[in-house]
C-alpha cells in the first residue's frame, strides 16, 4: 500500500497540477471549456478555477460537504470522489517592528538615540487543501429554481442592455457601420460603437467584447509612466485574446450561447510563452470578468426598482471558501476531543464555527492519523501543521474542520468522555513529578442534587461523595511550591481567573475534587463552600489500587503511595540480575513540558529557555 500524502506533499502536487494545466491549456477546446468553468466560478481564484477544470470541467455549483447538507438539504452521495481545492488560511502574528515616525515615516529615536520597537500584528498567509463537491455528487432537496437567463428573455432584454450600457466605463452607441465588424471602441473620442440591426446575442457579445477593450485597453487613460519611459501596451493579439475571452465568460455566464465566435488564434498566441505571461493573462480575464458581471447584476436589479419590474429572485448559491465560512454544524455527532469544548474555543478568541477544537494529545494523535490539523491562534487565524514538531511547540488550541471529522471519524473514532477520563488520570498517575488533576461530576440528571454543594449541605441531605460520579477533566504538573494548602488555592486561583486554552471544564468551584501527587504520596481535596476539605478514600478505593498494584514494588503495602519502594520482607528473596537498560534519551514532548514548567515559574523579564535537540 502506498504511503499517504503529507500535507505540504498534497499542496505541492496541487501546485504543480495548476502550472501544468496552464501550461496545455491554451488549445482552443480546452480553453473554451475553462472558460466556461471560469463563467461559473468567477469569483473564485484562476487557481481553483484551473483544479475545478481538471478534475470536473462539467461542475456547476459547487459547495463543501457540510453546506451541501445544512444549507441546502442535500447530501454527498456515497462514494462521489470530492474537488479538491485551496482556501487561504491567514493567520495573525505579533512582532517586534521599528516604530516610525507618521510624518516623516522615519524609525523613531529614543533618549539614547537607540531604536523605539513596538509590538506589531501582521497576517501571514497560509494555504491548506479543501474538498467541495458538485450538485450533481449530491441528492436530496430541489435547489430553488433559478431566475431565467436574462439575455435569452426577450421582454427583459432591453432591461439588460441598459444594465450592460451603464456598466460601461464609456458610452455605448447603436450605429450603423460596415458589415464586416460588429463593433469597435475608439480611444480618441472614449466611446463604444456596436453595429445596429444585429441579433440580440450577437449584440451583447460585441459590447462586452469592446467594453473589455475600454476597460484594459485604453492606453489613454492609464497612469503617466515615469519620465522618459514610453506608455507599455500589450501587442494586438493579446488585447484580442483577453477581450474575446472575457465576453466568452461573461455571455457563458447569462446563458448565452456564443458558439459562432472562434478561438482558432489562441494555441498560435500561447505558443512560447512564459507560466508567468500565461497566468498574468488569466489573472486579467478572470478579473476583469468577474467584475463586469458584478456590475451588470447590480445595475440590472437597480434598473428593475426605478422601473418598477419584479424579477425572479436569484438563489443564494454556495459561495466559494475564499470569501465566506462554512454554515455551523448542528452538534449530532460528537466532537473529536471530549477534552475541549467549543466554548472553551471561543473563549480562545476563535469563533470560526467550521474548525471543531482540539488538545495537544489528541491534535498529534490525528496528525499521526495523516489527519489536516492546524494551529488555532488567539484572536482568529490558523495555520496548518506541517510537522509534528509544529504541533509540539505550538502554546496554543488546535482544530479540524468538520468537513474533514465527518470524513475521518468513522476511521478515526471520536474519544468518549470516559476514555478521555481514564487517560487524563493514567497521565496524573504516571506523571513523574509532583502533580495534580481536576475531577467534575458527569453532567448527568441524577447528579444534580449534589453540584455546587458544600459537604454540610451533602451530610444534611445524606448524600456521599462517590468516585463513580466524577471523571477526571484535567490533569498537569504542579508548579506552584508550598505546603499542600498553598498548592490548592494556587490551582483554585488559576483555573478561576486564568484556565488553561484546553481546559474542557467549568471554573473550578464547590463540588469538584482535586487530586494531588507529591512526592509519589496522592490526596484528594474535596472544594468545600469555604476552602478545601480532604476526602480519604475517592481514589484509593479503585483506580488508585489498581495503579498500585499494577506499579508497586511491594504488592502487600497498599498506602497510596506508588512505587514507594521494596518490602522488606520481599528484599531477603535473591532476586535475579536484570540486564542494565540504556538510558532512554527523553523526547521532545517531554523536553517541551519541562521548559513550560520552568517558563510558568519564570519571574517577569526572564526569556524562555531555549528548546535543546
Amino acid at each position: 500500500m502506498p504511503e499517504k500524502q503529507t500535507n505540504r506533499e498534497q499542496l505541492k502536487e496541487i501546485t504543480d497540477s495548476i502550472e501544468q494545466g496552464i501550461q496545455e491549456l491554451f488549445q482552443s477546446e480546452k480553453y473554451r471549456q475553462y472558460l466556461r468553468v471560469m463563467s461559473r466560478f468567477h469569483r473564485y481564484s484562476v487557481n481553483n478555477q484551473m483544479l475545478i477544470y481538471l478534475q470536473k470541467p462539467d461542475a456547476t455549483l459547487v459547495a463543501g460537504f457540510n453546506k451541501w447538507r445544512d444549507q441546502f438539504g442535500r447530501s454527498v452521495n456515497k462514494g462521489e470522489r470530492g474537488i479538491k481545492i485551496i482556501a487561504p488560511t491567514p493567520y495573525k502574528k505579533k512582532i517586534q517592528a521599528e516604530k516610525l515616525d507618521p510624518d516623516t515615516q522615519l524609525p523613531m529615536l529614543d533618549g539614547d538615540g537607540k531604536i523605539i520597537t513596538e509590538e506589531k500584528e501582521v497576517k501571514i498567509p497560509m494555504y491548506r487543501p479543501v474538498t467541495v463537491f458538485d450538485v450533481a455528487q449530491t441528492t436530496g432537496k430541489p435547489l430553488p429554481e433559478l431566475a431565467s437567463d436574462l439575455a435569452g428573455n426577450v421582454e427583459n432584454f432591453e432591461v439588460f442592455w441598459e444594465a450592460l450600457k451603464r456598466a460601461s466605463p464609456v458610452p455605448i452607441e447603436l450605429q450603423p457601420i460596415a458589415q464586416n465588424m460588429d463593433g469597435f471602441f475608439s480611444p480618441a473620442t472614449q466611446s463604444i460603437t456596436i453595429r445596429a440591426g444585429m441579433s440580440e446575442v450577437q449584440t451583447v457579445c460585441a459590447a462586452v467584447h469592446e467594453i473589455a477593450h475600454a476597460k484594459l485597453h485604453n492606453y489613454e487613460k492609464v497612469p503617466e509612466p515615469p519620465e522618459g519611459e514610453p506608455v507599455k501596451k500589450k501587442d494586438r493579439r493579446t488585447e484580442e485574446v483577453e477581450a474575446e475571452s472575457i465576453s466568452f465568460a461573461v455571455c457563458a455566464y447569462y446563458g448565452i450561447e456564443t458558439g459562432e465566435n472562434s478561438f482558432g488564434y489562441i494555441a498560435t498566441w500561447s505558443k512560447g510563452r512564459e507560466l508567468k505571461e500565461l497566468r498574468a493573462s488569466l489573472e486579467t480575464i478572470n478579473q476583469t470578468a468577474s467584475e463586469l458581471i458584478g456590475d451588470i447584476d447590480r445595475h440590472y436589479a437597480e434598473i428593475c426598482k426605478e422601473r418598477g419590474i419584479d424579477p425572479k429572485a436569484q438563489a443564494a448559491l454556495p459561495e466559494p471558501p475564499e470569501q465566506s465560512r462554512e454554515v455551523p454544524q448542528p452538534e449530532e455527532t460528537p466532537l473529536p476531543d471530549p477534552a475541549i469544548s467549543i466554548e472553551a474555543r471561543n473563549a480562545y478568541g476563535y469563533m470560526d464555527d467550521n474548525m471543531l477544537p482540539l488538545t495537544r494529545e489528541r491534535a498529534m494523535e490525528l496528525f499521526q492519523q495523516d489527519c489536516t490539523v492546524y494551529m488555532l491562534y488567539e484572536g482568529g487565524g490558523e495555520g496548518m501543521a506541517f510537522e509534528l514538531e509544529d504541533i509540539q511547540l505550538h502554546t496554543g488550541i488546535f482544530g479540524i474542520t468538520r468537513e474533514e471529522w465527518e470524513l475521518v471519524k468513522d476511521s478515526v473514532p471520536a474519544k468518549s468522555t470516559a476514555d478521555h477520563s481514564a487517560e487524563t488520570e493514567k497521565q496524573f498517575l504516571e506523571n513523574p513529578a509532583d502533580s495534580f488533576a481536576i475531577y467534575q461530576l458527569r453532567p448527568e440528571e441524577n447528579l444534580r442534587d449534589y453540584r455546587f454543594m458544600g459537604t454540610a449541605l451533602l451530610e444534611k441531605q445524606g448524600l456521599t461523595i462517590q468516585r463513580e460520579h466524577y471523571e477526571a477533566v484535567y490533569a498537569g504538573t504542579l508548579t506552584h511550591s508550598g505546603e499542600t494548602d498553598e498548592r490548592l488555592e494556587s490551582l483554585y486561583n488559576r483555573f478561576n481567573s486564568y484556565r488553561p486554552d484546553d481546559f474542557k471544564g467549568h471554573s473550578l468551584s464547590v463540588s469538584d475534587v482535586v487530586a494531588l501527587k507529591q512526592n509519589g504520596v496522592v490526596s484528594c481535596h474535596y472544594c468545600d463552600s469555604i476552602g478545601f476539605t480532604p476526602l480519604p478514600g475517592f481514589l484509593e478505593q479503585n483506580y488508585l489500587r489498581n495503579a498500585e498494584m499494577t506499579l508497586e514494588d511491594d504488592y502487600d503495602q497498599i498506602d497510596g503511595m506508588v512505587n514507594n519502594g521494596k518490602n522488606p520482607a520481599l528484599a531477603e528473596k535473591p532476586q535475579e540480575k536484570k540486564p542494565e537498560a540504556k538510558e532512554k534519551r527523553p523526547s521532545v514532548l517531554a523536553k517541551l513540558r519541562a521548559y513550560q514548567k520552568e517558563d510558568w515559574a519564570r519571574q517577569p523579564g526572564q526569556k524562555h529557555r531555549e528548546m535543546e535537540y
